[in-house]
């Protein structure tokens, strides 16, 4: 699994350092004609340039963070089901040990993407008055303040939080995985099955989250803000659970249908 983790990280980063590199180049194009701006004080023209080299800086961090995820799903359904798949299927790997290696990359990609996101926040950030500076510091160490505070005040709520959090991550990918495993079973039109599979899931999911989740969360919130955490951890889990182990048993049971 592990050789086979490293070799999906390199399949993605050897993608997404190009999403990086565009990230870090508007970043620094677009504080380069922010400071010149900044310098003439009245240029209609450069302020329209550097407004632009902005735009496209941020255009440039959405896409860097969505190309991880899609790249991601992407690898999963090309490695798995299709030419690819009877490569990938005949390692000396499970189908839990396939799993894994593809999630975990996805979301070392994820992380990585906004690590380079935040670094270059800092790169645009750089040279700027120091009166700037100032203020934001304050605004920081107010924030970060707060922020302690209520750790301190309630850790137990704060562990819920980061608990919930890191189940809560995997599951957009997890369920994607589920639908496009799903959608091969069918003999024709397998990408289209996926779509409708997909549509449909979306639909549904949010019919039975109003009628029948929210519900149990607004009971839950009223008895204690612990129990209202917890029951999302818990049904995020079954979530992430289940379709982990949906996604398993196609790859063990169902490849004959796949391949």
């Amino acid at each position: 699994m592990v050789k086979l983790l490293k070799h999906e990280l390199i399949a993605l980063f050897r993608v997404l350092v190009f999403f990086a590199a565009a990230v870090v180049v508007f970043a620094v194009i677009g504080r380069i004609l922010l400071a010149v701006d900044t310098a003439r004080a009245a240029n209609e023209g450069a302020a329209l340039l550097s407004l632009l080299f902005i735009l496209f800086y941020v255009f440039a961090i959405c896409a860097l963070v969505l190309a991880a995820w899609a790249l991601g799903v992407s690898r999963f359904y090309k490695t798995l089901f299709t030419g690819e798949g009877y490569m990938t299927l005949s390692l000396p790997v499970s189908p839990m040990g396939i799993i894994w290696a593809k999630l975990l990359s996805s979301l070392i990609a994820m992380f990585a993407a906004c690590i380079v996101s935040i670094l270059s926040l800092c790169i645009f950030f750089i040279g700027l008055p120091s009166d700037f500076w100032s203020e934001l510091g304050i605004d920081l160490l107010i924030s970060f303040r707060m922020w302690f505070d209520s750790i301190a005040a309630a850790p137990g709520v704060f562990v819920e939080e980061l608990l919930l959090s890191i189940v809560t991550i995997p599951v957009t990918l997890l369920i994607i995985y589920s639908c496009i495993s799903v959608g091969q079973l069918f003999t024709n039109h397998r990408k289209l099955m996926t779509f409708v599979i997909i549509i449909g899931l979306y639909i549904v999911a949010q019919l039975f989250t109003l009628y029948a989740i929210q519900p149990i969360y607004d009971m839950a919130e009223k008895v204690s803000v612990h129990l209202y955490l917890w029951v999302q951890i818990l049904l995020v889990t079954a979530l992430d659970v289940g379709c982990f182990f949906l996604v398993r048993h196609i790859l063990k049971n169902k490849v004959n249908l796949i391949v």
